[in-house]
């Protein structure tokens, strides 16, 4: 099922990916933005993220993870924005540090407000007490943004995520989990 699942991720990445590209551009020709000095530039921003996950489980309570992501256009595509984002996570017991790619699919709203969504991929070291371990997650996820000013955004992201199994102390465990965050950032 897990396999299944990440197939339909990576497929759905590819598919977003591509989206409009062959039928806009010629193939060897990126869609770079240009500048009044006559040099390329692609648009990129900073923000700070901060937010709570929540793992499976019925005893198991919502709890705080912040990071940054640094985002930039898609070059293939000027509807995709590329997110590469680093968290950490350390709440009872367990810490973890997260780096992941989560392209989304981008809708204009308005001129200062877009939504998202797509697939997430990611790594993240686990560390219970002194063991640790490496797994590999994906999911899907939406998001919304509002530009403030003409560099300054805030916005806010839900995901779902799974994971690859960890073992510790010789049991296997998976680290699924919701996640839902807020953003503040600075766009160039």
């Amino acid at each position: 099922m897990k396999k299944i699942a990440l197939l339909s991720v990576l497929t759905s990445a590819l598919l977003i990916a591509g989206g409009g590209y062959l039928e806009d551009v010629e193939p060897i020709t990126p869609m770079i933005k240009e500048v009044s000095n006559d040099t390329s530039t692609i648009p990129m921003s900073v923000a700070y993220i901060g937010g709570v996950q929540k793992g499976e489980g019925d005893n198991v309570d919502w709890e705080v993870f912040q990071g940054f992501e640094f985002s930039f256009a898609c070059l293939l595509s000027d509807s995709v924005r590329s997110q590469l984002q680093i968290t950490t996570y350390d709440q009872n017991d367990i810490a973890m540090l997260q780096i992941s790619a989560n392209p989304h699919y981008i809708f204009n709203v308005t001129e200062k407000i877009s939504l998202g969504s797509g697939p997430h991929l990611g790594l993240a070291r686990v560390e219970i007490g002194t063991e640790d371990d490496i797994v590999f997650t994906y999911g899907l996820g939406a998001s919304a943004r509002m530009d403030i000013t003409e560099h300054f955004f805030v916005g806010a992201e839900a995901r779902y995520e799974w994971s690859t199994d960890a073992t510790f102390g010789g049991v296997d465990d998976d680290f699924n989990n919701a996640k839902v965050f807020g953003k503040i950032g600075y766009s160039f």
